[in-house]
C-alpha cells in the first residue's frame, strides 16, 4: 500500500519531470475505454465500407486503448452507457446526452431500401419493411400501406427478405452490392445518417478522442489502406 506522503511526493516528482501518469494506480483497468456499437463488425460488413467511411472504423478498430463491444442491441447499448458500463458509444450525432464529449471526426451513411431481385413492391397494397431496431422513424416513398419490423441485426433481415417474410430491408448503400438475390429499390435514399464516437467526459477520454481524430485524418490523407481492416493487438469477448 502506498502511503499518502509517498503519493504526494510521487505526484510532485511527476509534475516537475514534465509528465503526469495517464492511469491511476488505484484504477489500472482504465488504460482502455469500453466502446459500444450496435453494428456487428463482421468482415463482410467492413468490406462493404467506402473509402470515405473506412478511415473512421479503421482508426477505431486499430486504436489499442479501445476495447470494442459490437452487435449490442440499441436499448441495451443506451442502458450500458447510462450506467457507465461503457465509456463510449457510436451513435447518431448530435446525440441527446448531457455530460458527454464527441470526437470531431464522424462517418456518414445513406440508408437505402433493398428488395428481392425481380420483385415489384410498388404495386402491392401493403408492405412489411425490415430495419435495425435503433433506426428512427423514416418514410418510404410508396403509396402502399407500410409497416415496419425492427430487427436485431442485418443478417436477420437479409434472411427474412430472401425467404419472402418481409418485402424490403433498409441498410446502408453498398451493403449488398455482391448479393445476387437482393438489389437496391429504384427510389432515392431513405435517410442520411451521421455517426460519431461519444464518450463520458473525462480527461482520459478527451486525450484518446484527440488521438482518434488524428488517426482518422492520417488514414484519410494517406488514401486509406487497401485490404481488410486489421484488428487491435489484443482481442476480448464483447459485452452482451
Amino acid at each position: 500500500m502506498i502511503c499518502p506522503l509517498f503519493s504526494r511526493i510521487l505526484a510532485c516528482a511527476c509534475f516537475i519531470a514534465g509528465f503526469v501518469p495517464t492511469v491511476s494506480l488505484a484504477d489500472p483497468d482504465k488504460s482502455r475505454l469500453e466502446i459500444g456499437i450496435t453494428i456487428r463488425l463482421a468482415e463482410e460488413w467492413k468490406a462493404s465500407l467506402t473509402t470515405t467511411q473506412r478511415p473512421f472504423f479503421q482508426a477505431m478498430i486499430e486504436q489499442s486503448e479501445f476495447h470494442l463491444n459490437d452487435g449490442i442491441p440499441y436499448n441495451r447499448l443506451i442502458e450500458m452507457f447510462d450506467n457507465k458500463e461503457l465509456d463510449c458509444v457510436v451513435l447518431r450525432v448530435p446525440a441527446p446526452f448531457e455530460g458527454v464529449i464527441t470526437a470531431n471526426e464522424h462517418v456518414t451513411f445513406d440508408l437505402i431500401l433493398y428488395i428481392r431481385r425481380g420483385d415489384a413492391p410498388e404495386v402491392r397494397d401493403s408492405l412489411l419493411i425490415g430495419h435495425l431496431a435503433n433506426l428512427p422513424p423514416v418514410s418510404v416513398p410508396y403509396d402502399s400501406r407500410i409497416e415496419f419490423y425492427g430487427m436485431r441485426s442485418l443478417e436477420q433481415g437479409e434472411k427474412l427478405l430472401l425467404e419472402g417474410r418481409i418485402d424490403g430491408l433498409i441498410a446502408h448503400d453498398g451493403r449488398y452490392k455482391d448479393e445476387q438475390g437482393l438489389i437496391a429499390a429504384p427510389i432515392p435514399p431513405i435517410v442520411h445518417v451521421r455517426l460519431g464516437l461519444l464518450c463520458h467526459d473525462t480527461d482520459y477520454a478527451r486525450f484518446l478522442l484527440g488521438q482518434f481524430d488524428q488517426r482518422v485524418q492520417t488514414i484519410r490523407s494517406a488514401g486509406g489502406r487497401e485490404g481488410a481492416i486489421s484488428e487491435p493487438v489484443e482481442s476480448h469477448s464483447p459485452i452482451l
